[in-house]
């Protein structure tokens, strides 16, 4: 590759990153613009406002696309496929906005809109196209590689995506780039002479490896769909000081993986002949007992529920509606029934289901994106029994559940639930609540979180300010709080700088498990994190948009957003990702520092939207925030998605933010110690 064609890549990359917000933000106000001239021109015909625009979709996320029309009397506005086609699966048409759930690479084409008034219409032709964000293969993060000085060293770039992403090398953050001394590319100039090549394949060559290349090195991916990076640690050791070989040596690596691979297998194949011959020695001697009292539960159901057949054809009376039995048998053809049907044919859920009959005092907190959301105990030996299929007797552990019901009929609403059920059952994380289970036996179903004993951040943290704190909020932000205004007669000890250190890290380390997933949360909030007794944070997912936190939510375009805590893409495009997670992680550790304050309290919602679309919205740092993490959550509010850092960077400098406060906590007190000795 010649210095011509590196220049290329820096123009692609830059472009592929950084352009097409801002291509689009100037389109838009021309579109405006025009748009303007053209309604003092023609305020009664048809016409766009805006005109609908090609989009990127990830693949396996959801999307819209709005066509909006004004003007004539009452326009119909309708999608379609290449032009006359009718919509793909998965693909709906619903008051002019194209909805995506679920992205697949068939999605991919020509998209219509078409608005008709009488004679009269107009149409506008927009590209979806279906993208895979990069993915960097190899190196893996942190991986550790130890040469000796006067080594060759060869350190590969592979990354997957879609389209192909185009790689690079970084120094410790710095672009690896021809200008630089000793460094050329395979096919450049100086080529022969060059210490440090950059080859064709991606691969990174540094010849005759010196101590002072010893560095940070980042394998950077870019494609239309965003960026990726992963970063290794280069250590060159003075001759005769390397490493033991088990830390070097490939070879030695793959044989003991072989040999523990092949170990680990057999012992493997001991254990399950050994258990199936048990478990048919158990099932000779007791017949068919065991299987029915394992089905024990269900049964009690299904008998449950025929009793409760009071109404014709034999269906169900549930939640005060019918429930037909099959697709056919009723005019009620639920969405939420569909959804059932489905997970029961192909099991998906299976292995989720819990029977309802084990929740207990249940108690309502409010109403969130699906329907009521409710704490409840549950019995966690009887969960067990019936994963495990386990008889022995034991004493009853209750533990508290956070219970989602999904009343919503709504295809986006449906995803989203299926979403947050995929996003619990794949995370297992000290930081992120378990999913316990799903009750999909009947109407309507519950995604049951695990709950948490001192319950909800936002609650503590109000709890810990003092009476003057909460007076001087309270004449700041004004009565219109409906929580918060003040604080309890007795308030909580206030959380020291370790502490509030220390439930940050506790959050980077949730979110960044959540991004190494490649899952996104879309809620982080105080309101949507609680607390154990031992003070672990954990991330939820209550999302309570009516209740006591209604007023920290905004209906905007038909959707309830968490508008304070959203960047701008999130709000105004719809973009979610792992970087809209960053700033709402950033505005989540602001109200940590501020015990729970509402971002921009001073403003109301449609002030706080309007300076969101201008860009002149800027978080106030909290006095008792550390420079250091004050930095940091600068970055995460960039404007910029691509400028905002990843999770794995964030996790490791709010690490070494924690250690250095408490470094310094202990340094503090043991100086008190050996004064009060003296």
């Amino acid at each position: 590759m010649g210095r011509q064609s590196w220049i290329i890549f820096y123009y692609v990359l830059e472009v592929t990153v950084c352009v097409p917000n801002a291509v689009h933000h100037s389109v838009h106000r021309v579109r405006s613009h025009k748009g303007r001239r053209h309604r003092a021109a023609n305020d009664g015909k048809l016409r766009f406002e805006p005109e609908p625009y090609s989009k990127k979709l990830e693949l396996n996320s959801s999307g819209k696309i709005h066509c909006k029309v004004a003007g004539g009397v009452t326009p119909t506005v309708q999608w379609y496929l290449n032009d006359n086609d009718p919509l793909p699966e998965g693909v709906t048409s619903t008051n002019g906005t194209l909805v995506v759930v679920d992205a697949a690479r068939r999605h991919a084409g020509k998209y219509t809109c078409r608005a008709v008034d009488g004679n009269h219409s107009i149409s506008a032709d927009i590209t979806l196209d279906i993208v895979v964000s990069p993915r960097v293969i190899e190196p893996s993060s942190g991986q550790q590689t130890h040469v000796t000085v006067g080594d060759t060293v060869v350190l590969n770039c592979r990354a997957t995506g879609d389209p192909h992403p185009t790689t690079q090398w970084d120094r410790n953050r710095t672009m690896l780039k021809l200008q630089q001394e000793g460094v050329d590319v395979e096919d450049g100039a100086n080529a022969s002479n060059a210490r440090v090549l950059l080859l064709n394949n991606g691969t990174l060559l540094i010849k005759n490896a010196t101590e002072r290349d010893s560095d940070r090195y980042g394998c950077i991916a870019g494609n239309a769909a965003g960026l990726a990076r992963n970063e290794l640690v280069l250590t060159v050791h003075p001759e005769g000081e390397l490493p033991p070989a088990e830390s070097t040596g490939v070879g030695g690596k793959a044989v003991v993986v072989s040999i523990s691979v092949a170990a680990a297998y057999m012992l493997l194949v001991l254990a399950l002949m050994f258990y199936c011959r048990r478990r048919r020695l158990q099932r000779r001697q007791r017949g068919e007992k065991e299987e029915l009292e394992m089905a024990e539960g269900r049964e009690k159901l299904v008998e449950e529920e025929e009793e409760k057949q009071k109404i014709g054809n034999g269906a169900p009376l549930q939640n005060g509606r019918l429930l037909p039995h099959d697709r056919d048998s009723g005019a009620d053809n639920s969405e939420v029934s569909g959804v059932s049907r489905a997970s029961k044919k192909s099991g998906h859920y299976d292995h989720l289901t819990v029977p309802r009959t084990l929740l207990t005092e249940l108690v309502t907190l409010g109403r969130g994106e699906f329907g009521e959301v409710s704490i409840a105990k549950i019995d966690t030996c009887q969960v067990k029994k019936l994963r495990n299929k386990d008889e022995s007797g034991s004493e009853p552990i209750m533990m508290h559940v956070l219970v989602k019901a999904l009343t919503a009929k709504d295809e986006v609403q449906l995803a989203e639930f299926r979403r947050q059920l995929d996003l619990f059952s794949r995370i297992r994380h000290e930081n992120i609540v378990r999913l316990i289970g799903l009750c999909n036996e009947a109407e309507p179903h519950y995604m049951l979180l695990e709950h948490t004993e001192w319950g909800d951040l936002k609650n503590f943290l109000i709890a810990t300010r003092t009476a003057e704190e909460a007076e001087e909020y309270h004449s700041r932000a004004g009565t219109a709080l409906p929580r918060a205004a003040r604080a309890p007669a007795a308030p909580a000890p206030p959380l020291s700088h370790q502490h509030r250190a220390l439930l940050s890290a506790h959050l980077a380390a949730a979110a960044a498990r959540l991004a190494a997933k490649r899952l996104t949360h879309r809620d982080i909030a105080a309101r949507n994190c609680v607390l154990t007794s031992t003070l672990t944070l954990k991330l939820s997912y209550p999302a309570l948009s009516r209740g006591p936190d209604s007023h920290e939510y905004y209906k905007y375009h038909d959707q309830v957003i968490p508008l304070r805590w959203l960047p701008s893409e999130a709000v105004l495009e719809g973009e979610y990702s792992t970087k809209s997670d960053v700033y709402m992680f950033a505005a989540t550790v602001w109200e940590i520092y501020t015990k729970a304050e509402l971002p921009f309290c001073k403003l109301n919602d449609n002030s706080v939207l309007e300076r969101l679309k201008g860009g002149s919205l800027e978080w106030p740092v909290p006095d008792s925030m550390p420079d250091a993490l004050a930095n940091l959550l600068k970055r995460c509010w960039s404007s910029s998605p691509t400028d905002r850092p990843q999770f794995s960077e964030i996790c490791e400098e709010t690490a070494a933010i924690l250690q250095k406060i408490t470094a310094d906590d202990a340094a503090r007190d043991s100086d008190k110690e050996a004064d009060s000795t003296q």
